[in-house]
Protein backbone atom coordinates (compact mmCIF):
# COMPACT_ATOMS: atom_id res chain seq x y z
CA UNK A 1 0.00 0.00 0.00
CA UNK A 2 2.94 2.40 0.51
CA UNK A 3 4.82 1.41 -2.65
CA UNK A 4 4.57 4.87 -4.21
CA UNK A 5 5.83 6.63 -1.06
CA UNK A 6 8.67 4.12 -0.68
CA UNK A 7 9.72 4.62 -4.29
CA UNK A 8 9.69 8.41 -3.90
CA UNK A 9 11.79 8.15 -0.73
CA UNK A 10 14.22 5.80 -2.49
CA UNK A 11 14.61 8.17 -5.42
CA UNK A 12 15.05 11.24 -3.21
CA UNK A 13 17.72 9.45 -1.16
CA UNK A 14 19.70 8.55 -4.27
CA UNK A 15 22.79 10.67 -5.11
CA UNK A 16 21.43 10.70 -8.66
CA UNK A 17 18.61 12.97 -7.44
CA UNK A 18 20.98 15.89 -6.88
CA UNK A 19 22.83 15.17 -10.11
CA UNK A 20 19.62 15.18 -12.12
CA UNK A 21 18.14 18.33 -10.62
CA UNK A 22 21.48 20.14 -10.55
CA UNK A 23 21.43 20.02 -14.35
CA UNK A 24 18.41 22.32 -14.35
CA UNK A 25 19.98 24.84 -11.99
CA UNK A 26 23.31 24.72 -13.80
CA UNK A 27 21.49 25.64 -17.02
CA UNK A 28 19.90 28.65 -15.30
CA UNK A 29 23.25 29.97 -14.07
CA UNK A 30 24.92 29.33 -17.48
CA UNK A 31 27.35 26.76 -16.04
CA UNK A 32 30.16 25.63 -18.29
CA UNK A 33 33.61 24.28 -17.68
CA UNK A 34 35.06 26.46 -20.43
CA UNK A 35 34.74 30.14 -21.34
CA UNK A 36 32.80 29.29 -24.50
CA UNK A 37 34.49 31.66 -26.93
CA UNK A 38 37.04 31.11 -29.72
CA UNK A 39 39.80 29.23 -27.91
CA UNK A 40 37.33 27.92 -25.32
CA UNK A 41 39.74 28.07 -22.38
CA UNK A 42 38.85 25.93 -19.36
CA UNK A 43 37.54 27.64 -16.23
CA UNK A 44 39.84 26.49 -13.42
CA UNK A 45 37.98 24.63 -10.68
CA UNK A 46 34.54 25.14 -12.26
CA UNK A 47 33.73 21.59 -11.28
CA UNK A 48 33.85 22.63 -7.61
CA UNK A 49 30.76 24.81 -8.09
CA UNK A 50 28.99 22.03 -10.04
CA UNK A 51 29.69 19.53 -7.26
CA UNK A 52 28.59 22.11 -4.66
CA UNK A 53 25.18 22.41 -6.38
CA UNK A 54 24.77 18.61 -6.44
CA UNK A 55 25.84 18.38 -2.79
CA UNK A 56 23.46 21.19 -1.76
CA UNK A 57 20.50 19.54 -3.47
CA UNK A 58 21.27 16.12 -2.04
CA UNK A 59 21.64 17.62 1.45
CA UNK A 60 18.26 19.41 1.17
CA UNK A 61 19.94 22.77 1.76
CA UNK A 62 17.09 25.22 2.39
CA UNK A 63 16.38 27.49 -0.59
CA UNK A 64 17.21 30.70 1.26
CA UNK A 65 20.59 29.28 2.28
CA UNK A 66 21.19 27.96 -1.26
CA UNK A 67 20.63 31.48 -2.62
CA UNK A 68 22.59 33.22 0.14
CA UNK A 69 25.65 31.02 -0.34
CA UNK A 70 25.74 31.73 -4.08
CA UNK A 71 25.34 35.47 -3.75
CA UNK A 72 27.60 36.02 -0.74
CA UNK A 73 28.78 32.69 0.67
CA UNK A 74 32.07 34.29 1.63
CA UNK A 75 30.27 36.68 4.01
CA UNK A 76 28.06 34.22 5.90
CA UNK A 77 28.69 34.57 9.65
CA UNK A 78 28.23 30.84 10.34
CA UNK A 79 29.29 28.99 7.18
CA UNK A 80 28.72 25.30 6.60
CA UNK A 81 31.82 23.11 6.98
CA UNK A 82 32.56 19.63 5.69
CA UNK A 83 34.07 16.78 7.74
CA UNK A 84 37.59 18.14 7.21
CA UNK A 85 36.57 21.60 8.43
CA UNK A 86 36.65 23.24 5.00
CA UNK A 87 34.20 26.09 4.40
CA UNK A 88 31.52 24.79 2.02
CA UNK A 89 29.44 28.00 1.92
CA UNK A 90 32.11 29.98 0.09
CA UNK A 91 32.13 27.50 -2.81
CA UNK A 92 28.65 28.69 -3.80
CA UNK A 93 30.12 32.03 -4.84
CA UNK A 94 31.53 30.19 -7.85
CA UNK A 95 28.25 31.34 -9.42
CA UNK A 96 29.85 34.76 -10.03
CA UNK A 97 32.90 33.25 -11.73
CA UNK A 98 31.04 31.51 -14.54
CA UNK A 99 30.17 32.91 -17.96
CA UNK A 100 31.48 33.55 -21.43
CA UNK A 101 34.63 35.59 -21.75
CA UNK A 102 36.39 36.71 -24.89
CA UNK A 103 40.07 35.94 -25.35
CA UNK A 104 42.14 39.04 -26.20
CA UNK A 105 39.28 41.51 -26.65
CA UNK A 106 39.91 44.53 -28.86
CA UNK A 107 38.09 46.92 -26.54
CA UNK A 108 39.02 45.95 -22.99
CA UNK A 109 36.64 48.42 -21.32
CA UNK A 110 33.71 47.20 -23.44
CA UNK A 111 34.62 43.60 -22.70
CA UNK A 112 34.70 44.30 -18.97
CA UNK A 113 31.29 46.00 -19.16
CA UNK A 114 29.90 43.06 -21.15
CA UNK A 115 31.20 40.54 -18.59
CA UNK A 116 29.61 42.52 -15.78
CA UNK A 117 26.37 42.78 -17.75
CA UNK A 118 26.34 39.01 -18.24
CA UNK A 119 26.72 38.47 -14.51
CA UNK A 120 24.08 41.05 -13.55
CA UNK A 121 21.57 39.69 -16.05
CA UNK A 122 22.19 36.08 -14.97
CA UNK A 123 21.81 37.13 -11.31
CA UNK A 124 18.48 38.76 -12.16
CA UNK A 125 17.16 35.78 -14.10
CA UNK A 126 18.34 33.19 -11.56
CA UNK A 127 17.44 34.88 -8.29
CA UNK A 128 14.87 37.56 -9.11
CA UNK A 129 13.08 36.03 -12.08
CA UNK A 130 13.77 39.22 -14.03
CA UNK A 131 15.86 40.04 -17.06
CA UNK A 132 17.95 42.99 -15.87
CA UNK A 133 20.03 43.50 -19.02
CA UNK A 134 17.72 46.10 -20.52
CA UNK A 135 18.15 48.33 -17.45
CA UNK A 136 21.77 48.77 -18.53
CA UNK A 137 20.53 51.40 -21.00
CA UNK A 138 17.10 52.49 -19.74
CA UNK A 139 14.71 52.11 -16.84
CA UNK A 140 12.93 48.78 -17.00
CA UNK A 141 9.67 49.30 -18.86
CA UNK A 142 7.44 46.84 -17.01
CA UNK A 143 9.21 46.15 -13.71
CA UNK A 144 10.46 48.60 -11.12
CA UNK A 145 14.12 48.18 -12.10
CA UNK A 146 15.88 51.43 -12.84
CA UNK A 147 19.26 52.14 -14.40
CA UNK A 148 20.33 53.16 -10.90
CA UNK A 149 19.39 49.71 -9.57
CA UNK A 150 21.24 48.02 -12.41
CA UNK A 151 24.42 50.02 -11.85
CA UNK A 152 24.21 49.54 -8.08
CA UNK A 153 24.30 45.77 -8.63
CA UNK A 154 27.01 46.13 -11.30
CA UNK A 155 29.04 48.38 -8.99
CA UNK A 156 28.90 45.78 -6.23
CA UNK A 157 30.30 43.18 -8.62
CA UNK A 158 33.00 45.41 -10.06
CA UNK A 159 34.16 46.46 -6.60
CA UNK A 160 34.29 42.84 -5.36
CA UNK A 161 36.98 40.26 -5.77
Amino acid sequence: PLAFEKEVDRLLASPAFGERFARHWLDVVRYGETRGHEFDFPIPNAWRYRDWVVEALNADLPWDQFVREQIAGDLIPSPRHDASGADRSVVGTGFWYLGEEIHSPVDIAQDSADRTDNRVDTFGKAFLGLALGCARCHDHKFDAISKEDYYAIAGTLVSSS
